[in-house]
């Protein structure tokens, strides 16, 4: 996640971490525990594709912000294939 977006997007909405945990398990219908919040703030693990999307929405932000190592990592994948189209 880049240079702590998710809580500089927390806090600019001045919300604690429990009450975004809160609002998106009511929203989104999830299990959040604030601690995956606050883990994924801290750059301890960062949040699944889908997790990324529903963070994406609330704050109505792009997801690859949520997800920049794992987006990072795809795009070294795709620039390493090599496809060669013989006619």
């Amino acid at each position: 996640m880049s240079s702590h977006a998710l809580f500089n997007l927390r806090t600019k909405r001045n919300l604690e971490i429990n009450e975004l945990t809160d609002l998106l398990n009511k929203k989104y219908g999830t299990h959040y525990e604030p601690h995956q919040l606050w883990e994924w703030e801290n750059h301890q693990h960062e949040p699944e594709f889908k997790d990324a999307m529903n963070l994406a929405d609330f704050f109505d932000a792009p997801y690859e912000m949520f997800l920049e190592s794992k987006v990072k990592e795809y795009q070294k994948h795709l620039e390493e294939v090599d496809i060669r189209m013989d006619k």
